[in-house]
């Protein structure tokens, strides 16, 4: 009788630490397959950004890496709070070698709304935009001054670290249209111990 308890005991055993194992094979296999997907099947349909300045910080800081969705809007439009890649033309964005420049930045205002800058708020159609990704009050108000109606193909972005100005405030700027959207900021990467999805992405 206690040789054949003896044997359930062990039977027992065995199977808890078959299915241990299993578990544990299971979870590895799912990381295996998630970084294949970041780092093999990403590029395919999006690109891996490292973040070299300060300009949408505190929610993006120099180092992190994102991964950018450039089929995100192939069937949707982008939205308020979206932070996006897009890009500048030689002129505007890298003078000093006539080359074209991406940049990442935050979606304020969408086509056919009115924009403005008063008082460290940004008003939208007349009504302030309550904003949970910024701690500044956005001080400088470049060309958003006095309200500005956007045409049905223009998004208004700022930078999340509002000092930075370089944005739709800025004159060299300005709104951007749909064709100069590469796609969207969704997901960090790196470092891992920031992985997850994008506030706004």
């Amino acid at each position: 009788m206690a040789r054949r308890d003896r044997r359930r005991r062990e039977k027992a055993e065995k199977k808890k630490k078959k299915g241990t194992a299993r578990v544990i094979f299971g979870w590895i296999l799912c990381v295996v397959l998630l970084l294949a997907l970041l780092f093999v099947f990403t590029p395919l349909v999006g690109a891996n950004v490292r973040i070299t300045d300060g300009a949408m910080g505190p929610s993006l800081e120099i180092g992190d890496t994102v991964a950018v969705n450039r089929l995100a809007y192939l069937l949707m439009r982008p939205g308020r709070g979206d932070i996006i890649q897009f890009t500048i033309s030689g002129e505007d964005g890298d003078a000093a070698h006539g080359e074209d420049t991406t940049y990442l930045r935050r979606v304020i205002a969408l086509p056919g709304e009115t924009v403005q800058i008063m008082d460290g708020l940004i008003y939208i159609n007349g009504r302030a935009l309550k904003e949970s990704y910024t701690s500044a009050p956005t001080s400088y108000r470049g060309i958003a001054s006095s309200a500005m109606t956007l045409s049905n193909d223009e998004y208004f972005v700022l930078a999340d670290n509002r000092s930075n100005n370089f944005d739709s405030r800025d004159s060299t700027v300005g709104p951007i249209t749909r064709d100069n959207i590469v796609g969207k900021a969704w997901l960090r990467i790196l470092p891992l111990k920031k992985f997850g999805r994008i506030n706004g992405g």
